[in-house]
């Protein structure tokens, strides 16, 4: 089925659904009217089908019915909002990242992110990873620059997971239990209720989940497997009714083997070799060991070694360092034995290891309907991920990659009264963060590299020649960051008439970033570099409500991100900086920020007596300031430790004599020419979006429900540089193409039919499908991934007590790629300097077919 074949089939299910709720109300619909849903995406409470933003409410019920177990399904239900595991390059759930309306990040830093992850308000840095889901009430995807509400990283959206409060009444509990015929085990329980009756009550909530990977490696061990287990507590005191004071603490430990994946080479898929590309920018490019077109998927692509395109190495190998005189150490040992940040787990196996921490409070005060709210959190994560560079069968690359995220936010707010015409609200709030990490290949990485030579079409081991020796880097934190944030922020509603409402928001944002330099024993940066960056970001909103039951809005809004620093620059000295500005002329130490305007026009509709809903939203969005990535071949200087511990080029028979810079050497060990590294730089870019999304449902009937949604998105270059691979590919100017890793359509439609077969015991069907449209893999566009269509179907009997569940996921084992993403080609032996010339895409797979069994215990 075409892609265009599969979006004119969900848009006749989109009108087939329109056509089946009656114009005229009938008992059923009286019945079957929708539950209001309140949402609290502008700090205080409102009906969804009234609050003139484009939002998406993910109810507890929505995460019960539908299985929601983290934001890669709570992504399917938001149209507009995007979500994978793989979050960069890499596949696992190391990195992970949140899209909103065509917006990637090429810079993976979770510093600068354009859409963030709150909970209960509360911002959580790195927020993407591993979530549970037992005492969440409601998830609220909030589309569109959020900066006045929800401050820095919300600029393409917010998610904000609020958390159920225990019951003050009695007590009462949950527990939920399901396994697959491929391994999978979930259990999650949660147990609420009075601890003081009427003032004081707590909930305690866990979650056990155990995957067994699904995919075997040549060397006989599982890829994907992921184990989490997370405990959270929460309490709520309320001494009096003016008084409600809420804490909560949770805690997560991750552990995962090397996760499922495969790198598609493009020299041995190389499709594009006596093609003639039209640039978009202009002229034509003839590039070649590259992918032109379809990625190849599984069964059609070309391994770089052996059979298997979903393979890589699941043990670390004890023998290479001795055998390259690096001993006595073998590769396990370093890796365990390596410097880390306080608190980072050691590693000395392939996989992940992360440990989070997440606390928060928040106190409410009321008086005269006044509301005083302090809001306090603090989030603490510690990660190690040690993983197969190269992701194939040869043993080329491995890196670890130690992470260290810490961050304090704090935030004071006074809101008025919300039943007279002029309602306002005001606030402050300061945060703070320190981010430890490399982000530039990993901290402590062996590899294969040859003097020179580029790469070759030969395996670390067996290099036909080629000087190669394999190459352990010790720890460089250079990317690691600290910021500081102080905002100061207000909005004003004025209800012109009854059906006429005005919004002014507004924030004034002070934001401090300091970088690089040298960790310090208390974990700070000394030598570093330091940007302050302020700015006001506004938003104006015009709400209409012409007849009961229809909502019209506009809106203007701004957000940013701020602007990072070119390490690479602070760093060198003279004739270093000389050959970086060689190459880009406009390079500068500070980018600027990245900024966003965006309008967007919104239609909010219930009809059907109330059992209906259709909601639409246009958006138009200017995108400055994009932090892209390239990379310079420098030859850098020898400083005197490099001389003294006779570094790579720097030690010509233990004599420098007149060189300064890094040399090739001859058989006699003398200076023969430059050596050169590959170093990645970021430069500045801008777009063009726009967009629309559809969501459309309700009960057609008392026991039957369909609900659908569908976006759309167009990006467009117009200034961006970008010369990763270019060697190969011909040209680095990226205007006219569109914004990787979004694609254009997206749908989602799910129904569910209910029935009775007891006094009180209910039956159901569910069937969902989520389709996920052709995606770019990297800023040329000349590769991309095939659209796909994934069907789920449950059903099941339901009590008060208990619920019981039969569901097989991804019913047709739909075999495509997932998500994907442009890597350097590291299976080969390469020279430092042309590290980045060979390109391919890292790919993870879609899970297979599963059939499992689904207990949910009330009590």
């Amino acid at each position: 089925m075409t892609q265009n074949t599969r979006l004119t089939l969900f848009s006749a299910v989109a009108l087939a659904i329109a056509g089946t709720f009656p114009s005229t109300p009938t008992l059923a619909q009286e019945s079957a009217a929708l539950e209001e849903v309140i949402v609290t995406a502008r700090k205080r409470e409102e009906n969804l089908q009234e609050i003139p933003i484009a939002i998406t409410a993910v109810s507890a019920a929505d995460i019960l019915e539908g299985d929601v177990t983290g934001l890669e399904d709570i992504a399917a239900l938001a149209p507009g909002f995007y979500f994978f595991n793989q979050g960069g390059s890499q596949p696992g759930r190391y990195n992970t990242q949140l899209r909103f309306r065509g917006l990637n990040q090429a810079q993976f830093s979770p510093s600068f992110e354009t859409g963030a992850l709150f909970v209960d308000g509360v911002y959580v840095l790195n927020g993407g990873t591993s979530l549970s889901l037992m005492d969440i009430e409601r998830v609220e995807v909030i589309k569109g620059p959020q900066a006045a509400y929800f401050g820095r990283n919300t600029f393409g959206g917010a998610v904000n997971f609020i958390t159920r409060d225990p019951s003050m009444e009695e007590v009462s509990g949950e527990i939920s239990l399901s396994g697959t015929d491929r391994n999978r085990f979930d259990v999650s329980g949660i147990v609420e209720g009075p601890i003081i009756q009427d003032s004081l009550a707590g909930s305690l909530s866990f979650r056990m989940y155990d995957k067994k990977g699904q995919f075997t490696a040549s060397d006989g061990g599982t890829l994907g497997d992921e184990e989490t287990w997370a405990l959270n507590g929460k309490l709520v005191w309320q001494p009096t009714n003016a008084l409600t004071v809420k804490l909560r603490a949770a805690y997560t430990e991750d552990d995962d083997g090397p996760p499922a994946q495969a790198y598609i080479a493009g020299r041995t898929n190389d499709s594009c070799a006596g093609k003639t590309i039209q640039v978009k920018a202009g002229g034509t490019a003839n590039p070649y060991n590259f992918i032109c077109g379809e990625v190849p998927g599984m069964g059609r692509a070309i391994p770089v070694t052996g059979s298997k395109i979903i393979d890589g190495n699941t043990e670390l190998p004890t023998n290479l360092l001795n055998l390259f005189g690096f001993g006595p150490l073998n590769i396990q040992e370093a890796y365990a034995n390596q410097d880390l940040p306080s608190g980072v787990p050691s590693m000395g196996r392939l996989g992940l290891l992360r440990e989070t921490l997440r606390l928060s409070a928040h106190i409410t005060y009321e008086i005269n309907d006044y509301s005083i709210d302090f809001v306090a959190g603090h989030n603490d994560q510690k990660a190690n991920f040690v993983r197969d560079f190269d992701l194939s069968g040869f043993s080329n690359g491995y890196s670890s990659d130690p992470q260290s995220l810490d961050d304090t936010s704090f935030e004071l707010r006074l809101t008025s009264p919300q039943d007279g015409r002029l309602r306002w609200s005001l606030g402050v709030n300061h945060y703070e963060q320190e981010f430890t990490s490399s982000l530039a290949g990993g901290n402590f990485f062996f590899g294969c590299f040859g003097a020179e030579g580029g790469n070759t079409n030969s395996p670390c081991l067996n290099v036909g020649g080629l000087t190669v020796g394999l190459g352990p880097f010790a720890n460089s934190w250079a990317q690691s960051d600290e910021t500081e944030v102080l905002g100061v922020f207000g909005s004003v509603d004025f209800d012109i008439t009854d059906r006429l409402t005005v919004t002014l928001e507004g924030r004034q944002q002070n934001d401090s970033l300091t970088k690089g330099g040298v960790i310090s024993e208390e974990g700070l940066l000394n030598g570093s570099t330091e940007l302050e960056f302020k700015e006001f970001l506004p938003r104006a909103i015009v709400r209409y409500q012409p007849f009961d039951g229809t909502m019209l809005y506009a809106s203007y809004a701004e957000g940013i991100v701020p602007g990072d620093i070119n390490i690479e620059l602070v760093n060198a000295d003279a004739q270093e900086l000389a050959q970086y500005i060689e190459a880009f002329p406009s390079l500068g130490v500070a980018l600027p920020p990245e900024e966003i305007e965006s309008i967007e026009l919104g239609w909010k509709q219930t009809f059907a007596d109330g059992s209906a809903y259709f909601n639409a939203a246009v958006y138009f969005s200017e995108w400055t300031g994009i932090k892209g990535r390239s990379s310079v071949a420098v030859n850098e200087t020898c400083s005197s430790a490099d001389v003294a511990s006779s570094a790579p080029g720097c030690s010509y028979n233990g004599v420098i004599g007149d060189e300064t810079t890094k040399q090739l050497e001859d058989a006699n060990g003398d200076p023969t020419g430059p050596l050169k590294n590959a170093r990645n730089v970021l430069l500045d870019g801008d777009a063009d979006l726009w967009g629309y999304e559809i969501e459309i449902g309700g009960q057609i009937t008392d026991n039957w429900s369909v609900d659908f949604n569908l976006a759309y998105v167009d990006t467009e270059y117009t200034r961006y540089r970008y010369n990763f691979g270019e060697a190969r590919l011909g040209y680095s100017d990226m205007r006219g193409n569109s914004v990787p890793r979004v694609p254009e359509y997206t749908a989602f439609g799910t129904t569910t039919y209910n029935w009775n077969i007891g006094e009180d015991m209910g039956a159901f069907i569910r069937l969902d499908a989520n389709y996920f449209g052709k995606t770019y893999t990297e800023e040329r566009n000349l590769n991309w991934m095939k659209s796909y269509t994934i069907f789920n179907l449950r059903g099941g009997i339901e009590t008060d007590a208990y619920r019981l569940e039969l569901f097989v996921t991804n019913l047709t084992d739909e075999d495509s790629w997932a998500s994907g993403a442009r890597f350097s080609d590291t299976a080969f032996a390469t020279d430092f300097g042309n590290f980045f010339v060979e390109q391919g895409v890292n790919v993870s797979p879609n899970d297979k077919r599963e059939v499992g069994v689904r207990v949910q215990l009330r009590f």
